[in-house]
């Protein structure tokens, strides 16, 4: 189980890291917004998002119950 936590992790750090780069690669296409999205940004919403989704999905994949349900 501490294996699978671990992958999950680093996973989910793996998503972030991508999630970055691809928003990066897309800033030019960012449309203006307003000032409530600027305070919405400083506490770091979208890596926590990132983070959790692929944690998540990890975690599910590796799950042997989610496996099993998946799979049969």
């Amino acid at each position: 189980m501490d294996s699978l936590l671990y992958q999950a992790i680093l996973f989910g750090i793996t998503v972030v890291l991508i999630g970055l780069l691809v928003s990066m690669a897309l800033a030019s296409l960012k449309p203006e917004l307003p000032k409530e999205c600027e305070e919405w940004d400083k506490n770091y919403v979208m890596e926590i998002s990132l983070f959790a989704i692929g944690f998540i999905i990890r975690y599910l994949l590796e799950n042997t119950a989610v496996k099993k349900y998946l799979y049969n």
